[in-house]
């Protein structure tokens, strides 16, 4: 039998696409951290939704909007790969789409299908949350195609990633909206300090991620370090996280001193690893001060919820 007249296999075929999701997906998206972040992400909001006193949160829209929300994070890392695409074969060929581990096109069509999830879950939750995340998913399409300046944006590091992480600001509303059903534009004004708050907090994520010291940078490869120099990157992280603490602490159902506390210590870590990081000149100072970067985001939204355990219990 001549190779042309072989039978295909195609279980073997879908077995091995999955395979090859699976191992893009530990790779690019880790499914235990990014488990958490969102978990916490979501609880935070369901939180404080459910303390508001114009809201009766239906504890079940949880699912749904936590299921929604994990797909529009995963869509995010979707976009980068294949926004990155050009760059990762000069600099990172070893990542999952310049080796050819999947086409381009399977990502593309990874993204449709997100896509119609997220409306299909968020949509379950009513027709305020339908309109929330369309904003949301719109927003998200402009920072895929770099809002159609890519030549113009591209160059300045920090407003193209500022910009693309505002995306988080719509996210986080389209999930109070699938929670408390009201309409974008006429929410409780806490939800908009918490959305903004997210937004700094996400920063913070990606300018930490950023950071590195001279002896990691890799020339042709701009960073926040390299760009600000490392005072300026690690003051850009504090002003982001000082701003994002004071937001939280006018969210009028946060326990002020309670968590003016916490922040306070939260914010005191920040600046002593900030420390260690301007001191030190070793790869290890900088991969702690990347790795707490986005610790960092995950101390606060857990805050918040102990914020309102506590509360439940006075």
């Amino acid at each position: 039998m001549n190779k042309e007249e072989m039978p295909i296999d195609y279980k073997e075929i879908r077995m091995n696409q999955v395979q090859r999701w699976l191992t893009f997906l530990s790779e690019r998206f880790d499914p235990i951290s990014h488990f958490i972040m969102i978990a916490l992400f979501v609880y935070a909001h369901y939180l404080v939704a459910d303390a508001s006193k114009f809201v009766i949160v239906e504890p079940h829209l949880i699912i749904y909007v936590g299921l929604g929300t994990a797909v529009f994070f995963m869509k995010l890392r979707f976009y980068d790969e294949i926004k990155d695409y050009e760059v990762d074969v000069e600099k990172n060929p070893t990542r999952p789409l310049p080796r050819g581990l999947l086409k381009q096109f399977d990502v593309k069509k990874a993204i449709e299908l997100c896509i119609i999830l997220e409306i299909i879950l968020f949509t379950s939750c009513g027709l305020s949350a339908f309109t929330a995340i369309l904003v949301a998913i719109g927003y998200s399409l402009l920072m895929y195609k770099e809002f159609f300046i890519p030549k113009l944006i591209r160059p300045h590091l920090t407003t193209y990633a500022t910009s693309h992480t505002v995306v988080t600001f719509f996210l986080s509303l389209a999930i109070f909206s699938a929670l408390s059903k009201f309409k974008l534009w006429r929410m409780d004004l806490d939800f908009y300090y918490f959305s903004i708050m997210s937004w700094l907090l996400f920063n913070i994520f990606e300018l930490g991620r950023k950071i590195y010291q001279p002896c990691e940078e890799r020339k042709g490869i701009d960073t926040y370090s390299s760009v600000w120099g490392k005072p300026g990157a690690v003051l850009l992280v504090l002003i982001h996280a000082l701003i994002a603490c004071t937001l939280l602490l006018h969210v009028s159902t946060i326990q002020f001193y309670f968590m003016l506390k916490i922040l306070s210590v939260q914010l005191a870590l920040l600046v002593l690893v900030g420390l260690i990081y301007l001191i030190g000149k070793s790869e290890n100072t900088g991969k702690f001060f990347r790795l707490f970067s986005s610790v960092y985001i995950l101390l606060v939204y857990l805050s918040v919820i102990v914020n309102y355990f506590v509360r439940g219990l006075n």
